[in-house]
């Protein structure tokens, strides 16, 4: 479930192509560009000025700044001058790319590339190494995308432009996060903020706090993704920059729908609608009418939904913006399926499928197999609506264990097809036999022997042929099972490398609180979201997918806690018990309750560096009851049982779990007993 909501939003964060912070070219100042045009000589400076056009159209009316390429390219080509001619290939680059025309844009920068290099211009090449990555990772080519970015950010580092590198870790924030890497993602998101600090610039340390919302986002902590968003709306309205605003609420509103608080999420969207009509930028009130649809949608009011969705289409058509238009078809085709209007719905998706073969940008139609797979269904079109789900799920799952997820569904498609095909073949083998045999009742009696020997002849070869068919279908299903319990295990994995990425992040957060009191309840909970990782752990390395062995996962446990304590030398802990195994169930909240004991017993019961010995006893009785015994020769102070803070009530709430009882014993130490009904081994 997490990795779903993990992938959902950081494809949508590709898909914004990572520009919410990037400043739109005023009219008036393309207006003044075109004004000053006509007066200059046909010189360098027309170059220039050609340039600068061609770059305020980026985030205006890209199409449009694209028509000044061949006049401007023409100038400088008859001045002979590189540096013009660089510029200009360079800002068409930026210019296609905008359109999503990735082909164009990785040509265009190349070619600029070559010319830098030969005139020698470092910065610019360091700019263009870092938009190579980006076409790359907009295409959806992480594969092309990695190693050129991570190539541009040395470059830049080994001359030390720091604004080029602030915006190689911009983009490399969102390239880790598609692939999952959340804590490299923050790292990156890290340096950021610390680049644009120390350049000064206001406007990138929103964006860095934006970032920081968006990893915290994707792992599915949304109050701190909202408290972070809200930080960066915060700046943008001290700078007064109402395209930040507008960004910011429109994240913040989207958190608020996901969750179904529906007047927060209109509390956002609508003054962000507000201001995008009062800037009058066609892009940003499109996208903004596009989020009102989605609210709308979300709520049920699909009539609602459909009317800002089409708001919003005629002006992503105006600026040409394919990738945005072909989106917002596939939602429009999903509106027209939920009011049963089908031949719509159908006109809508068709659209979009043949801009996205124009774009050839993949990773982009998760939501349009989605759509046609609702509509297909609704249609009763059932191996279409199949075919297009397999696809929408191929791209959902694309950076999470893709080639064992197509294996699994590849093995069972094939087994039950050819199931299909062997039942097929002897029901018809079946007719053709009672055919032969009718036949032969028609012949005379000399022939019976001869046919009776025919018939019980051809019955054994068919019980033979089925016997090693159902031997073949055996070992498919064997093959079937082997692939499901491998994806069990990457399940396991999965999971515990995210609850490993969760205590980094609390291990991160703690080492900047001063406050003792705080970094001990931080380091207390590192510590219970390591107990859990080690039992998902222990599930996939161990033989039995379904129970966990006590004895070595209280030894791995311990450890880790001596560890984070620092208490190796001078307390042992002793798991004095026989091998048992319990079943996940039981042995997470078993776990919690040792690790909070543990956590106590190091604290309290040996002060001022004292040496100690604690143990730990785990059997369980013949009629099913698991008793379970902690003890320690401490100063024997623990009152856990009846302690009124966290952990204390934890324990507590643990044991009522578990259907349990717990009681204390204070003498030479602490002893702690509980037993609990639960405990069913696997």
């Amino acid at each position: 479930m997490v990795k779903q909501k993990i992938l959902s939003i950081l494809v949508l964060l590709m898909l914004f192509q990572h520009n919410s912070f990037a400043q739109r070219a005023d009219r008036m100042v393309i207006d003044s560009l075109l004004r000053l045009l006509p007066t200059l000589k046909a010189d360098s400076a027309k170059v220039n000025l050609y340039a600068e056009l061609m770059l305020a159209h980026v985030y205006y009316k890209p199409e449009q700044g694209i028509i000044y390429k061949q006049t401007a390219l023409e100038l400088a080509q008859t001045l002979n001058w590189k540096p013009g001619i660089a510029k200009i290939k360079h800002r068409a680059a930026r210019l296609y790319w905008r359109m999503g025309d990735f082909k164009n844009a990785l040509n265009y920068h190349n070619e600029a590339l070559g010319l830098y290099q030969q005139t020698g211009n470092q910065h610019a090449q360091g700019r263009v190494l870092i938009e190579i990555g980006q076409d790359y990772f907009d295409n959806g080519n992480l594969v092309e995308a990695k190693p050129a970015l991570l190539k541009a950010l040395q470059f830049n580092k080994a001359l030390g432009y720091m604004d080029n590198m602030a915006k190689a870790y911009d983009i490399i924030n969102y390239l880790y996060l598609v692939q999952g890497n959340v804590a490299e993602a923050t790292k990156a998101a890290f340096d950021y903020l610390k680049l644009s600090e120390q350049l000064g610039d206001k406007s990138s340390i929103g964006n860095a706090a934006y970032l920081l919302a968006s990893n915290y986002q994707a792992l599915g902590n949304t109050a701190e993704a909202l408290k972070y968003y809200k930080q960066s709306l915060q700046l943008a309205v001290e700078r007064g920059d109402k395209i930040d605003q507008i960004d910011c609420s429109r994240a913040i509103g989207k958190i608020y729908l996901s969750e179904k608080n529906f007047a927060e999420a209109k509390s956002y969207y609508s003054p962000a609608l507000v201001l995008a009509l009062e800037l009058g930028d066609v892009q940003i009130i499109a996208n903004m009418y596009v989020c009102m649809g989605h609210y709308y949608r979300a709520r049920g009011q699909f009539s609602e939904a459909l009317a800002n969705y089409l708001a919003s289409e005629e002006a992503y058509k105006s600026i040409s913006h394919k990738l945005d238009l072909a989106r917002l078809y596939s939602d429009i085709g999903s509106v027209y399926t939920s009011l049963g209007k089908y031949r719509e719905a159908n006109q809508y998706f068709t659209e979009a499928k043949s801009l996205y073969a124009g774009l050839n940008s993949q990773l982009s139609m998760g939501d349009y197999y989605s759509g046609k797979e609702k509509l297909d269904s609704a249609t009763g079109n059932w191996s279409s609506a199949y075919l297009h789900y397999k696809k929408y799920i191929t791209i959902r799952d694309s950076t999470y264990n893709k080639e064992t997820l197509q294996k699994l569904v590849g093995s069972q498609l094939q087994f039950e097809n050819e199931k299909k095909e062997a039942i097929a073949k002897a029901e018809q083998e079946k007719k053709d036999l009672l055919t032969k045999e009718e036949i032969k009742r028609q012949r005379n009696i000399r022939n019976a022997s001869f046919a009776v020997l025919a018939a019980v002849l051809v019955f054994s070869l068919i019980a033979l042929y089925q016997r090693n068919k159902l031997a073949k279908e055996k070992k498919r299903s064997d093959q079937l099972l082997q692939d499901k319990e491998l994806l069990l295990r990457e399940i396991h994995h999965r999971v515990k490398n995210n609850l490993e990425v969760v205590s980094s992040l609390l291990a991160l957060q703690s080492a900047q609180i001063n406050d003792e009191q705080t970094r001990d309840a931080m380091q207390e909970s590192q510590n219970r979201v390591q107990s859990i990782g080690i039992v998902h752990q222990k599930l996939y390395q161990g033989a039995n997918l379904g129970a966990i062995e006590m004895k070595d996962y209280f030894i791995n446990l311990s450890e880790s806690i001596l560890d984070s304590f620092g208490a190796e030398k001078r307390v042992t802990i002793e798991c004095a018990m026989e091998r048992l195994d319990v079943d996940i169930d039981t042995a997470v909240p078993l776990g919690l309750i040792v690790n909070e004991l543990l956590t106590n017993t190091l604290k309290y019961a040996f002060p001022e560096g004292q040496q100690g010995k604690v143990k730990i006893k785990l059997h369980k009785k013949n009629d099913g009851v698991l008793q379970l015994e902690v003890s320690d020769n401490g100063v024997g102070k623990s009152g856990i049982t009846h302690g009124t803070g966290f952990g204390g009530q934890l324990v507590s709430l643990l044991t009522q779990q578990l259907s349990g009882t717990m009681k204390e014993e204070v003498n030479d130490g602490t002893k702690i007993y509980f037993e609990f009904k639960t405990g069913k081994a696997a």
